[in-house]
């Protein structure tokens, strides 16, 4: 099935957290990351999957991501340089609550 002319997909993701810290107390916080496609153009699910892909096999390319081996994605010298390139280029990005 495929987008009419003037259609788009929308793409919503959000992680809940629930915290229990060492002094007994508990909060709760989401991360939240809204995206449309573009009618006409590229969809949500493929800009969402193809450009941080790209991001991260670019700064390989250029030697700015050269450590090897295998890293969790949230390692702080991986995932901020890439999140700081997605939101600053690409209007991607996550909304960080606590409830």
């Amino acid at each position: 099935m495929q987008y009419g002319p003037n259609e788009r997909d929308l793409v919503i993701l959000q992680h809940k957290f629930g915290i229990e810290w060492a002094d007994g107390t508990t909060e709760t916080r989401t991360s939240t990351l809204v995206d449309y496609g573009v009618p006409g153009g590229y969809s949500s699910m493929a800009k969402l999957v193809g450009v941080p892909c790209a991001v991260a096999t670019l700064q390989v390319l250029n030697g700015e991501l050269s450590t090897p081996g295998l890293f969790a994605p949230m390692t702080p010298e991986i995932n901020d340089p890439i999140m700081k390139i997605l939101k600053d280029e690409y209007n991607i990005y996550l909304t960080e609550k606590t409830l």
